[in-house]
């Protein structure tokens, strides 16, 4: 796969034209020293006017009502295994039919899975790649799906605006999280780079939390060829996992097997600017709302549960207090 995405940075290159973008400057003084190699140095990148990852501003978030409810359907069958690349650990699905597919929120077609992915820090303050409001959360789970409707090969839909829609799920110190630990306990296995090994019958649903509101926008890949052809769903949520779970992704290694161990840790890419973007979501900004309410009209409010629309049982209000400042 890594070679397909290097031919295709070199085509979208020849195609588009380039330019350089100084990645150093995005990141925060205490961040630089953490920064993984493939952003210590300028890098050559298509486009450049849609890249990902971003700080997600809240009150700058605008709510679009037309946006739909995300409609997930995976098929655990499709899993087939799960790879040390170098960089992170992908856990890679069968899309050759439309088995494990995602349709409707900011969509207009359906995707399928093509595999799902981590970026975590050495640390708890920070890992993960998407901000809000400036806080960072310990790690962050990808989604990738791909527009086979559209396109007739992920490598295809990889270098078009509308070819790939990825899934961000925040990930939050709290509880030992089930679903999760059976990933955790396969990653012994892949310890060093580029080992695989076989994972059937795992459905990724339990990674994404049940709350349905979520941030969207249009961006790019995180990692090469970085193109611009992602459309972007942060789940506004996170899911909990405990500390052993993170420590068990942070025993990974960026190396192969004989070579000097190098933790696989800090392996997210800077923020990158908004630029002209809009982010939408799909849910109203309640914590707003609530600061808009007068006294009386509080204790109205306390009366009547239906004062306000809740954001959802299972929907935190401001999910950004639980991660980190930097």
């Amino acid at each position: 796969m890594l070679l397909l995405l290097r031919r295709a940075l070199v085509a979208a290159a020849t195609r588009r034209g380039t330019r350089r973008c100084s990645l150093g400057a995005c990141c925060s003084y205490r961040l630089r020293d953490a920064l993984h190699p493939l952003w210590q140095s300028p890098l050559t990148i298509p486009g450049g006017t849609r890249q990902s990852p971003i700080n997600i501003q809240w009150r700058d978030s605008v709510y679009d009502p037309f946006l739909k409810p995300l409609n997930i359907s995976y098929d655990p069958t499709t899993c087939l295994h799960i790879w040390n690349n170098g960089y992170s650990f992908l856990v890679e699905f069968d899309d050759s039919t439309d088995k494990s597919i995602i349709v409707g929120g900011p969509l207009e077609n359906q995707y399928r899975l093509k595999q799902f992915h981590f970026h975590w820090g050495a640390i708890n303050e920070w890992g993960s790649e998407h901000t809000v409001d400036s806080k960072f959360y310990p790690a962050e789970l990808h989604l990738v799906h791909w527009n086979a409707v559209a396109y007739p090969t992920f490598e295809e839909a990889v270098m078009e605006g509308n070819g790939l829609a990825v899934i961000g799920v925040f990930l939050k110190l709290g509880a030992h999280h089930e679903g999760l630990q059976t990933l955790v306990d396969a990653l012994p296995a892949i310890k060093h780079k580029d080992t695989v090994i076989e994972f059937d019958v795992f459905d990724p649903t339990c990674l994404i939390p049940s709350c349905p509101d979520y941030w969207t926008y249009a961006g790019s890949l995180t990692t090469p060829p970085l193109t611009e052809s992602v459309t972007w769903i942060i789940k506004k949520k996170p899911i909990e996992v405990d500390e052993n779970q993170l420590e068990a992704f942070r025993m990974l290694l960026f190396t192969s097997d004989g070579e000097e161990e190098k933790r696989m840790v800090d392996n997210f890419r800077p923020l990158q600017p908004l630029m002209n973007r809009t982010v939408r979501s799909s849910f109203q900004r309640r914590h707003l709302l609530d600061a808009e309410v007068q006294p009386k009209d509080r204790a109205e409010q306390d009366v009547s549960s239906d004062s306000l629309p809740l954001p959802g049982p299972y929907c935190s209000e401001e999910p950004y207090h639980l991660g980190w400042t930097l």
